[in-house]
């Protein structure tokens, strides 16, 4: 699955000397050339995460501004936020109306300075403070997504911090990562990307080839399209050599109405050659550990409206068709002969209706440094193949809250992550799960499973060094952790047999779209290694 293309952790050291530095520029200058035509907003938020894994969201925010260098006389559109005073227009919240244009037009740079010349001298305004390299480069530069972990790419960020210029411009680049359940992938990534006249990235292409011990070669081809600020496609198709396959189409409009409305529409199908399953509950033992290949179809409709710049709701409809097939690890038994009876093993066609309450004041999405992040929803699903037990309310909470200290060097992360089912007879894959590289680091993906699930993470993340690499702030970090966490049937039991999962991540982040990372942690299992791209949380 495409999931894999997160391995562009091995081309990190090319993209920070190479791609972030020169994409940054570009980024700050174009955010000077254009800034006539866009007003500052935060974060907008959807859920748009893989139908195929339920509680997945995903926040798009567009970029700040930089203030505008003094231009030739010109005409130009620039947005305009209105006055607080004025009234509201039909439809939106009060004292905010839809964004308008007007023509402004700018003095030449001589007349400025022809003006300048015929008043008495003044006294020099005093010069702002500079701006640190940290504050500089958490800026948001273009449209940038934060995708779930399971099944959607998560290097688009990344190929769209390198530098396009001309109508075309190709960059290869090595790929690497390694996941417990998986074992190591290796490749090359080749983005093609597209810029039009204006320099502003329209289109990427890039095909992805990668080596697996298991499924051996595996060929991609990413399709990532931007029209606007707003407007986004994704086509991706994938063939390997063994089992797997992924086919995915997907559309996303972040600004409908003026803004604040977002609609979004996604539909796959894959092969998935590398789940696994323990069984039920938190003494599940490793020895039980068993391998089947999900085949799987989703859709996912979801509306949502800004109701302001921090809160959000959103409305999703998914469909989910899943099937248990052989899986293709030789060394472990297959789960359908192991857990005959487990329910969903002959398979589930789910249709969810899901609610979900967003509220989130980070300072920025893929590096923030500060702020709280909460996700609240509510779904009502039930299995269409009505052999199975057939109907089920899910409720979740994920909380997130970060605390800089220490002058900023250092920076504090809890999370705490609650997820409780209503009912029995729930297909093992739609129940929560721990384990993997954003829950318990000390255990595989799947590794524990039940109808309730609690989870605390807490991070200090050690700014250690800070450079610059060919004009490029590059931050180092140590970030010792502790993962708490445990599912059961019931929450009124006792917490006993809970899962704690000390370790130790090494960050190496170009600000403000590239975060790689290495995390070590420990379990009951044994150690666990994690390679990739993004923070966890």
């Amino acid at each position: 699955m495409l999931r894999r293309a997160h391995c562009l952790l091995g081309a990190l050291a090319c993209l920070l000397v190479l791609g972030a530095p020169a994409a940054q520029g570009q980024t700050l200058n174009k955010q000077s050339d254009d800034v006539a035509k866009k007003g500052a907003t935060r974060y907008k938020k959807c859920v748009a995460g893989p139908p195929s894994a339920p509680g997945r969201t995903c926040t798009v925010t567009q970029r700040r501004p930089m203030p505008p260098p003094v231009q030739p006389a010109q005409v130009v559109q620039r947005s305009l936020s209105p006055l607080p005073a004025q009234a509201p227009e039909p439809g939106l919240p009060s004292g905010k109306s839809a964004t308008e244009k007007v023509d402004v037009v700018v003095p030449p740079k001589t007349a400025v300075v022809a003006e300048a010349q015929s008043k008495p001298a003044a006294a020099e305004p005093a010069k702002q403070p500079e701006t640190s390299a940290h504050e500089e480069e958490t800026v948001p530069g273009e449209l940038t997504e934060q995708v779930s972990e399971d099944v959607h790419p998560r290097h688009e960020h990344v190929l769209k911090s390198l530098p396009a210029k001309g109508d075309w411009t190709v960059i290869p680049l090595p790929a690497f990562s390694y996941a417990r359940n998986e074992g190591s992938w290796a490749g090359a990534l080749v983005p093609i990307l597209r810029a039009n006249e204006k320099e502003e990235l329209e289109d990427i292409f890039a095909p992805l080839y990668l080596h697996n011990n298991m499924i051996k070669e595996t060929f991609s081809l990413n399709y990532y399209g931007y029209r606007n600020e707003t407007i986004q496609y994704r086509a991706i198709a994938a063939y390997a050599s063994k089992v797997e396959r992924h086919v995915e189409l997907s559309f996303k409009d972040t600004g409908a109405a003026a803004g604040r409305y977002i609609l979004a529409a996604e539909g796959n199908w894959f092969k998935n050659a590398f789940t696994r399953f323990f069984g039920v509950g938190n003494n599940a033992a490793e020895e039980k550990e068993s391998t089947y290949t999900s085949r799987e179809a989703n859709i996912r409709l979801s509306a949502g409206i800004n109701l302001n710049e921090d809160f959000s709701l959103l409305w999703t409809e998914r469909y989910r068709d899943v099937r248990v097939e052989t899986g293709i690890v030789p060394t472990l038994p297959q789960t359908k002969p192991l857990f005959p009876g487990i329910e969903g093993i002959a398979g589930a066609q789910i249709f969810a209706h899901r609610l979900t309450a967003l509220y989130d004041t980070r300072d920025h999405l893929l590096t923030p440094v500060k702020g709280t992040y909460v996700s609240l929803y509510g779904e009502m699903a039930h299995n269409l193949m009505h052999d199975e037990a057939d109907r089920w309310l899910r409720l979740s909470l994920d909380a997130r809250h970060l605390m800089p200290h220490a002058s900023g060097r250092m920076v504090f992360v809890a999370r705490f992550l609650v997820d409780k089912l209503f009912s029995q007879g729930v297909p093992f894959y739609e129940r929560p799960t721990l384990g993997g590289e954003n829950t318990l680091r000390g255990f595989g993906l799947n590794r524990f499973t039940n109808d309730n699930l609690l989870l605390i993470n807490l991070e200090e993340r050690i700014r250690i060094l800070s450079k610059r690499v060919f004009d490029n702030p590059i931050e180092l970090e140590l970030a010792p952790f502790l993962d708490v966490g445990r599912v059961n049937r019931d929450f009124a039991a006792r917490f006993t047999n809970t899962q704690v999962n000390p370790g130790v991540g090494i960050r190496v982040i170009s600000r403000p779209n590239v975060v790689g990372r290495l995390d070590v942690a420990n379990g009951k299992d044994g150690s666990t290694v994690f390679v990739g791209l993004d923070y966890p949380f």
